[in-house]
């Protein structure tokens, strides 16, 4: 089999999503002429857009109910595929045309493991037994807007301070402490999040002592990922951002709240984390933080102007 068709149904969180990659990029290794094709969700799509073997992408929304469901499976019934990998549902695959048919494993047999060796186990019998990085893709279109934006290249903390739910988010005035406590160490924090997130950039801007560049809703997944990729670390909440910025090469220090750190550390040599024996997140203090994150900054930074707001 030189070239199969190939058929990923990835998952639909960010981070998820993000963490479905290894398996995209081992497919990929023992099947370099062929073209992945995905099923994603709308929230992620844009992560693999950009992605040199990624074929057909279809988009599983679920305002579309059952009947935007059964429209999918028609769509994916027009091709025969030689491997299926469902790592989203344990039906799928079973309704679509296809050889061999590789389904993720249950929550409750892998509870131990981490999401990504999750993921490649359930083609292990395919691939054999590997564990690559995570993967993410920028076109040159959206590196070259990043590069135009953002400000004088230095030393940037990048900071993701949102959360898909309230129990996961550190207070705001925290990350400002230790952003501020790190000032003679870095040139300036990087804000990263959605649209959901300008009330807290605000907060933050308001009470840094530090030159900030508030990317907050401004920017797209891919776009995300070429920012971070300018920055030299990254701290934040368990969400998506942390995963992109272990994608991107980043030191990553991320703050647990009651999730699982085991299951979902972002997958890198230089990623760290901080939860409390309650998996409370406000039992996290901010020296705790700030003597974490001194191993990771650079020797020296670059001077600049205190309370400096840099948007675009």
């Amino acid at each position: 089999m030189t070239s199969p068709r190939i058929l990923v149904i990835t998952l639909s969180n960010i981070g998820d999503a993000i963490m479905t990659t290894p398996v995209l990029a081992v497919l990929h290794a023992q099947f370099p002429a062929a073209r992945i094709d995905l099923v994603c969700d709308p929230r992620s799509s844009a992560l693999f857009e950009a992605c040199p073997y990624i074929g057909q992408r279809f988009v599983r929304d679920k305002k579309t109910g059952w009947a935007g469901y059964v429209q999918l499976i028609r769509a994916l019934r027009q091709t025969r595929y030689d491997i299926m990998v469902d790592l989203r549902t344990d039906f799928l695959v079973y309704l679509l045309r296809g050889q061999q048919k590789f389904k993720k494993r249950s929550n409750h047999s892998t509870l131990h493991l981490h999401s990504v060796t999750k993921h490649l186990s359930a083609i292990s019998h395919l691939v054999g037994e590997r564990a690559p990085c995570l993967q993410l893709w920028a076109s040159e279109q959206d590196q070259r807007m990043v590069a135009a934006q953002f400000p004088t290249p230095g030393r940037w903390l990048a900071i993701g301070p949102g959360a898909n739910f309230a129990g996961k988010i550190w207070p705001i005035d925290r990350y400002v402490a230790v952003a501020n406590a790190l000032a003679a160490h870095i040139d300036g924090v990087v804000l990263l999040g959605s649209a959901a997130d300008h009330a807290l950039a605000k907060q933050f801007i308001a009470q840094a002592m530090l030159p900030v560049y508030d990317a907050c809703g401004r920017l797209s997944l891919p776009q995300s990922y070429a920012l971070l990729k300018q920055c030299q670390m990254y701290l934040g909440n368990d969400s998506g951002l942390g995963h992109m910025a272990a994608a991107a090469g980043l030191p990553t220090l991320t703050l647990f709240g009651p999730g699982s750190p085991v299951r979902y550390l972002p997958w890198s040599t230089q990623a760290s984390f901080i939860q409390n024996p309650q998996h409370n997140i406000l039992g996290i203090m901010v020296q705790a933080v700030v003597d974490r994150l001194h191993p990771l900054l650079p020797q020296r930074a670059v001077a600049c102007t205190a309370n400096t707001h840099i948007a675009r």
